[in-house]
């Protein structure tokens, strides 16, 4: 065995010890790779969270906080250079101009030649989803100037997939227009008045229809007929009451304006002048 020299000693001395450092635990991986410890969230609200805000609007929910609407005829260039009448197509919107329903009308040549605005149809609404939302139902008939037995004009009220929400029935009146609307549960929810002495036959192009409630003393909307200086063409102003939430009541609304567009309107717009609809 040999004494440990000085050179020794000093090797020793002078050397560097290398240690291997700690290993890395998964929190100083994340930080090294840029990843965050993940938060924890409840989700317990989600699902009524996600279907208060986002569900989707189709068919009677674009009326949940409608009460102004602008019924307005789409007429193309065939329509005007024909002599024969064609299917109508309107738009319905709000008074921003946002549109929130299509309306096309079916019917039969044969009804359209013959018997004009009195012919029966059957008019389907259409969301801005391409999605059918409310279908009117008319019937044929004639009750505007026929006063001794006359046939009072009806339009029926339907939601897809086959609900019948109620309909819009004409009263019989020596002196003016007069309706009723009815729910499903055939109870009078509105009334409808025209202008005294005022007919199908006597009709003008401006007229002012009131809407009342079901007991008739209290006007509480209008249906208004008249000239937009700006579109240039007759539209159908709806002024339903401000109360009304119940979305299948503004169908009905909506579906008595399509009746008196044809009842009192139609002809008028075509021909340029009032004539007989019976």
């Amino acid at each position: 065995m040999f004494p440990a020299s000085d050179t020794d000693s000093t090797y020793e001395e002078g050397m560097s010890v290398v240690t291997e450092p700690p290993p890395l635990t998964r929190e100083q991986e994340r930080l090294n790779q840029g990843i965050r410890r993940p938060i924890p969230v409840s989700t317990i609200d989600w699902q009524t969270s996600l279907t208060s805000h986002f569900s989707p609007l189709y068919g009677l929910d674009f009326l949940q906080d409608v009460n102004q609407l602008i019924i307005q005829q789409t007429v193309e260039l065939t329509d005007v250079m024909s002599s024969l009448d064609s299917e109508n197509r309107y738009t319905v919107k709000v008074p921003r101009g946002e549109t929130i329903y299509y309306a096309t009308e079916s019917s039969t040549s044969f009804q359209r030649t013959c018997f004009g605005s009195s012919r029966a149809y059957t008019m389907r609404l259409y969301d801005p989803t391409q999605q059918e939302a409310i279908q009117f139902r008319r019937k044929l008939a004639c009750g505007s100037c026929c006063t001794i037995f006359p046939l009072l004009q009806e339009m029926e009220v339907w939601i897809p997939p086959g609900e019948f929400v109620g309909k819009v029935l004409q009263q019989f009146s020596a002196t003016r227009p007069s309706f009723a609307l009815y729910n499903k549960q055939y109870e009078v929810i509105y009334k409808i008045e025209g202008p005294e002495a005022a007919f199908g036959c006597l009709m003008s192009k401006n007229h002012n229809f009131q809407i009342f409630s079901n007991d008739g003393s209290t006007q509480i909307g209008s249906i208004i007929h008249q000239w937009d200086q700006v579109q240039v063409a007759y539209n159908l102003y709806l002024q339903m009451p401000g109360n009304e939430n119940n979305t299948r009541n503004k169908a009905l609304l909506i579906g008595a304006a399509f009746l008196l567009e044809y009842m009192y309107f139609e002809n008028s717009k075509r021909r340029g002048y009032c004539r007989c609809m019976c």
